[in-house]
């Protein structure tokens, strides 16, 4: 019997590929995001009033999350912080997520991507409803006004406090959207498990999915999920709680539960149904490497070797000519070797069926 060396995906994966149970978990929380606006330098040099959120209160557009110098700091919806005061008639992708963001709210109807007057009296109409001084027409719209979130979120944990001058964010959300919540497939996360770490979930391609480590918590992050769903499979592994905070809980100061680690896999979540495989990628090598197979290795004189086989002969025999390597484990996992030494991709190694 003979193996051939191959290159595995370029790399080989370290201490094994972990299995983990997926389950997955439909509008529960996904990650959580420091809130800290556009000119947050400018805003620790006074604290801020108190704020107008608090632990579990939907954050959107128009939410009016705290107040700065007097100034209003204003949620907004969108793929990215507004970069600069916003004057009539400024056109751009920035004007066009403020117009969006206020005819959204159901301030205006729909415009152009392009401030006009429409615009002013619109944002106008909400500072008008939150207490502030409306912004003249011959005045550019602050940028300072608004922080961008990339979707409605929930309040995780007290908003900063307030009389205190610090540089951390003002309050931490977490945001809506389907995710996968990963256990062990014996219903524990196994401690190397790391956020930034690369998932793979078969049934859903080959696509490397980045995972964030968090806690499932079963009292406060019940609360700010609004979702109780909890349970145990039939198969006797752990199914992953409905309500996950996926680091948020630690933000919020809340006692760490059981880890997890959660995957936003987009709308490829409705196809799954249940508990899924999935394989977790713990370490890299940081090169390619030759791989061949455990059995194909043998100890003699305290070296590695493996025994390589030549050409099939032509004249039908299945005599092979061997010829004996000595090789350098550099790191195995799952039965696999990355080795260094005088071996070639595509050549054929003999498995041996026991040591010499």
């Amino acid at each position: 019997m003979s193996a051939t060396p191959t290159r595995q995906k370029k790399t080989l994966w370290l201490y094994g590929i972990i299995a983990l149970l997926l389950i997955i978990t439909v509008g529960t929380l996904i990650s959580a995001q420091n809130i800290k606006t556009t000119a947050q330098k400018d805003a620790e040099a006074a604290p801020p009033d108190p704020s107008t959120i608090k632990h579990g209160d939907t954050v959107g557009n128009g939410t009016l999350i705290a107040e700065v110098n007097g100034e209003p700091l204003i949620t907004l919806t969108g793929g990215f912080a507004l970069y600069r005061d916003l004057k009539l008639d400024d056109s751009g992708p920035d004007a066009a997520l403020l117009n969006e963001a206020l005819t959204a709210m159901g301030r205006q109807g729909p415009q152009p991507a392009r401030i006009t007057e429409d615009t002013y009296e619109a944002l106008n109409n909400l500072l008008d409803s939150l207490g502030y001084a409306p912004v003249k027409t011959d005045q550019p719209i602050p940028a300072r006004y608004f922080l961008i979130i990339n979707r409605a979120g929930v309040v995780t944990g007290n908003p900063r406090a307030t009389g205190a001058i610090a540089d951390g964010p003002v309050a931490t959300i977490a945001e809506g959207n389907k995710t996968l919540s990963c256990t062990g497939t014996t219903g524990r996360l196994t401690p190397e498990a790391r956020s930034g770490q690369k998932v793979t979930v078969p049934s859903l391609g080959d696509t490397e999915y980045v995972a964030t480590l968090g806690y499932k918590n079963t009292t406060e992050a019940a609360g700010a999920a609004g979702n109780s769903q909890a349970g145990r499979q039939a198969n006797g592994a752990e199914g992953a709680a409905g309500s996950n905070l996926n680091g948020a809980a630690g933000a919020a100061g809340s006692t760490e539960g059981e880890r997890i680690l959660t995957l936003d896999v987009g709308d490829k979540a409705d196809s799954l149904r249940g508990a899924v495989n999935a394989e977790l990628t713990l370490e890299e090598t940081p090169e390619a490497h030759l791989v061949v197979p455990s059995s194909a290795l043998y100890t003699r004189d305290g070296q590695t070797r493996v025994i390589v086989l030549g050409p099939e002969s032509s004249n039908g025999s299945k005599t092979r000519e061997e010829r004996e390597v000595t090789v350098t484990v550099i790191s195995n996992a799952n039965g696999k070797n990355a080795v260094t030494g005088d071996l070639h991709e595509g050549d054929s190694v003999k498995i041996m069926r026991e040591k010499k």
